[in-house]
């Protein structure tokens, strides 16, 4: 019989699920109800901007379930830091999109930077040794 602890779930894990499950319903629901450019809970969203969303979804939950969670933290938490700081740039804009990619707003930009602050910040400064010694014990 398997038992299970809480230390099974390590923060990391815990985190780059709940991003995965969030951002996957966050692009179901932006594709269901817009796909081209609108508005959805006040974040500007379009088709690319739901398709990011999904492959972000998609990547934090195969991550938490592989163990790669801790480096999905670390590099989704660098790359929309980024996007958020991009996002602060005037000049990073054409034709109203970022990068010409994608339509985004204030609300987005700091959600990227809030976002991205939390999974890097755990990704790199949580490394749930507690977890890595049972299983050395384990063995």
């Amino acid at each position: 019989m398997v038992t299970r602890s809480a230390s099974d779930w390590p923060t990391n894990r815990i985190v780059a699920l709940i991003i995965g499950v969030v951002f996957l319903l966050i692009g179901i629901l932006g594709l269901l109800f817009d796909t081209t450019h609108g508005s959805l809970l006040g974040f500007d969203v379009d088709l690319v901007h739901n398709l990011v969303h999904l492959l972000t979804g998609i990547l934090g939950i195969l991550a938490a379930f592989t163990g790669w969670s801790r480096r999905f933290n670390q590099v989704f938490g660098i790359i929309y830091l980024l996007v958020g700081l991009a996002g602060l740039i005037p000049g990073l804009y054409f034709d109203q999109r970022l990068l010409g990619l994608m339509h985004v707003n204030a609300a987005d930009n700091v959600l990227h930077l809030l976002v991205g602050l939390i999974a890097a910040g755990i990704g790199f400064f949580v490394h749930d040794y507690a977890t890595e010694d049972e299983a050395v014990r384990r063995s």
